[in-house]
């Protein structure tokens, strides 16, 4: 089993330490990510492991270094792929974006939406592609259907349309940035290799740890197989997140879902281009590390590790964190929210049940009056309080925090068409 990432090549039976040139500053100096490639004796599955994409999660790291710090290659089959820092910019900043490229970094991989927003047929393919391709597959366009076939004809003999020559300039899409450009040329290594994707994240000060479940989305132009193959994906991949042993969010809706471009996350990108399982881990507070955390993630990927045959042993259950609505599908909604500004008085903690009716939150104004317009802020649905909003001030319209909420939205859904 030949495992290489950039210059990095594993070897059975070793750990292999080294870095993957991402690109060159302006100034000359080279931007790099570590790299650890961990291969056992036996042929298996490759696990990747990836952390620190916002600079300022920390925890990850160290859930790595736990993981590699305690494998037996000796008794393991497979290989771990881990990359302890997906932002080092941002990680040497305490930022969560890099200084290099201001757009989140975990919105930027590639994009496996069929019906985003796309150049038109005359754009992005020839006359004469058109003509001798019409209707088949194509690796690079996908399928180009009669209808585009029409399309493009058509435009090309519309001879009294006046043709934008600036419209070009205008396409965004044409010019990735540099962050764009970096996870592309990653994302063709773990194609190589990846069987399987966990990334590491925090989430807030006041949160458990929790794993996030991203749906599996399937073009409904592809027939049957397709959705079957959807279905498949979202069985392998629930076998291991719940054999992780965290509590399980499922991701919001597919429409709000690519809005938020969740769909180009590390996981989400994962999942629903590469089409492995995945998922994202959030282990708690950022900005710090919390040890018992550590021990518990390092539990859960052992546990995969074990699913996957990689390692033989028993399962270990998590004792060391909160895990809450076990056996229950919930998916996260920011709730409730305030009406006017205000000073919050929180009257819940992170793991607590609640339900319908339940005070969450009194309102005050800086005096400490209640506001008499919003004084007692309460839950409209029943759930479990896993992520408190920091601070205490809130504007209008602010969550107080995030609760899970029952879902019963499907987990293999078609990718949403824009309305």
């Amino acid at each position: 089993m030949l495992i290489n990432v950039g210059e990095n090549k594993g070897v059975p039976g070793e750990v292999v330490y080294g870095y993957w040139e991402a690109f060159e500053h302006p100034v000359g100096t080279i931007e790099r990510l570590p790299v650890i490639i961990a291969q056992g004796l036996k042929e298996g599955p490759v696990v990747w492991l990836t952390a620190n994409i916002h600079g300022d999660e920390y925890t990850g790291i160290p859930v790595i270094h736990s993981v590699i710090n305690n494998l037996n290659l000796t008794k393991m089959a497979g290989a771990i792929v881990a990359i302890p820092t997906l932002n080092p910019a941002g990680s040497r900043t305490i930022s969560r974006v890099p200084y290099y490229d201001k757009k989140d970094p975990n919105r930027l991989f590639p994009d496996g939406n069929p019906f985003k927003e796309k150049q038109t047929p005359q754009e992005i393919v020839s006359e004469k592609t058109i003509v001798e391709k019409k209707g088949e597959v194509n690796d690079d366009l996908k399928v180009i259907t009669q209808k585009a076939v029409q399309v493009a004809l058509a435009v090309r003999d519309e001879k009294k349309k006046e043709v934008d020559p600036l419209a070009i300039y205008d396409k965004d899409e044409l010019y990735p940035s540099i962050q764009e450009q970096i996870w592309a040329r990653l994302f063709k290594e773990m194609k190589q290799s990846a069987s399987v994707l966990i990334d590491l994240h925090n989430a807030y000060i006041k949160s458990i740890p929790f794993v996030f479940q991203d749906r599996v989305l399937y073009n409904p132009n592809k027939g049957p197989e397709e959705v079957e193959a959807a279905k498949k994906l979202l069985s392998q991949t629930m076998d291991l997140i719940s054999t992780f042993g965290f509590t399980i969010i499922r991701e919001t809706t597919p429409m709000k879902y690519v809005v938020k471009k969740l769909h180009r996350s590390t996981s989400g990108a994962a999942l629903n281009v590469l089409r492995i399982p995945s998922f994202t881990v959030e282990l708690g507070m950022y900005r710090d590390v919390e040890k018992p955390v550590v021990k518990a993630a390092t539990k859960g990927i052992f546990n995969v590790l074990k699913k996957l045959k990689m390692l033989e042993g028993e399962f270990e259950e998590i004792t060391e964190i909160p895990v809450i609505a076990q056996g229950e599908a919930v998916r996260y909604i920011g709730h409730p929210r305030v009406k006017t500004a205000a000073i919050i008085d929180l009257q819940v903690s992170k793991g607590d049940r609640v339900r319908k009716g339940d005070i969450i939150a009194y309102a005050r104004d800086i005096f400490g009056r209640p506001k008499n317009d919003e004084f007692e802020i309460r839950t409209e649905v029943d759930g479990y309080i896993f992520m408190i909003n920091e601070g205490i001030l809130r504007y209008p319209n602010e969550e107080i925090c995030w609760i899970a909420a029952k879902d019963v939205h499907p987990m293999v859904d078609e990718w949403p068409k824009k309305k």
